[in-house]
């Protein structure tokens, strides 16, 4: 099985690089609006993007300076986009990116631990934190500045990993985990892992640096130092977030073979109970797709139930359904067996059971989740 992949690594471009890079962003920039109002006014097919390259090209020479790939990559994806509402997309400045392909004559290339060759910048230094597989085959690559003045590039990969085999798999080895917003998730043999809840720990201070921000003239110096500095804060935020939720999925897609786990609406969780900051801050629905593709890169399964399967209300004991829970209920007595049910646990149970259950069905019917 070919699986797509992208790493992601820090770059340091020197100040030739770094111009050609700003140039590049401002081009991708210009080629977006011009073709968003082609069509707007109807002047527009769904023609080559090299067609649409070569005609902006002729209108404004400067374009002729900067990577071609990168302006037919924006058109693409422009492209995939026509039957949707199109209207002009002012790029942030503080946050730019390109997309540039591999092409034959002007491949991408790692170089040792620390360089990468790219298009029309040839060789830049790079932190190799982490090496692709060594069979894998470079597609593209994204060349990003983030709101902090970084710059980083996204590789895009494919490789081969084993597909999963039912007789290699242990279904005993499995866990079932249930979202939990006190904490972070609870599995079906009662753990409950906490999130350090990062954003929440730097409310205070952010609070504070945003507020210094207003009373500052807009569009002077110490304006945009202070922006950026909120940037970093932000980032350190991320950063922490996105090494604890890398390092939990490893563990977890390292230790079983079958992971369950609820198809949730996270957006609407965060929207419908007032738990925003919360929701937001412990990145679950990051978890989850971090554990997908950890899980499928190592031949294992993660099952997903459905989101309206009840998994709190129903007793996984007699299978009764208390339709009456509500959300401040932590725990319940089953009317019909009298067992005393821990909430998160006992949705954590029969997530693990109506997976499997389906899976089974399905695989004897032929049909595979």
């Amino acid at each position: 099985m070919e699986i797509t992949r992208q790493y992601k690594y820090l770059i340091k471009p020197d100040k030739k690089q770094k111009e050609i890079i700003i140039r590049t962003f401002g081009a991708v920039r210009y080629v977006h609006n011009r073709f968003v109002e082609d069509a707007r006014n109807k002047e527009f097919m769904r023609g080559r993007a090299l067609s649409y390259v070569e005609k902006y090209r002729k209108e404004s020479p400067f374009l002729r300076a900067v990577d071609g790939s990168a302006l037919m990559n924006q058109i693409f994806q422009l492209q995939d986009n026509l039957g949707k509402p199109m209207r002009f997309k002012k790029r942030n400045d503080s946050y730019v990116s390109y997309s540039t392909g591999n092409l034959v004559k002007n491949p991408i290339r790692i170089l040792g631990n620390n360089k990468i060759q790219l298009p029309h910048l040839g060789i830049v230094e790079m932190v190799y934190h982490r090496p692709i597989p060594e069979d894998a085959q470079i597609k593209k690559a994204a060349i990003i500045r983030n709101r902090e003045g970084k710059y980083y590039v996204g590789i895009t990969i494919t490789y081969k990993v084993p597909d999963h085999n039912d007789k290699d798999l242990d279904f005993e080895n499995s866990v079932g985990i249930d979202y939990s917003s006190p904490h972070f998730f609870v599995d079906d043999k009662g753990r409950m892992v906490d999130m350090p809840h990062f954003y929440l720990k730097e409310q205070g201070k952010l609070a504070k640096e945003i507020k210094k921000l207003q009373s500052m003239v807009k569009g002077s110096n110490n304006y945009y130092e202070q922006k950026r500095k909120i940037a970093a804060l932000y980032g350190r935020v991320r950063d922490q977030r996105a090494d604890y939720l890398h390092k939990l999925s490893s563990e977890m897609a390292d230790k079983y073979d079958v992971i369950c786990v609820e198809d949730l609406d996270m957006q609407g969780i965060a929207q419908g109970y007032s738990l925003g900051k919360r929701t937001y801050d412990n990145g679950y629905g990051t978890f989850i797709g971090m554990l997908e593709y950890k899980m499928k890169e190592r031949g294992k399964l993660l099952l997903k139930a459905d989101r309206y399967y009840p998994s709190s209300k129903t007793c996984h004991i007699c299978g009764y359904i208390k339709k009456d829970l509500r959300l401040e209920d932590r725990t319940w007595i089953c009317p019909q067996c009298g067992s005393v049910l821990d909430r998160d646990r006992n949705a954590a149970i029969n997530i693990k059971k109506i997976c499997i259950k389906t899976y089974e069905g399905r695989r004897v019917s032929g049909h595979y989740l």
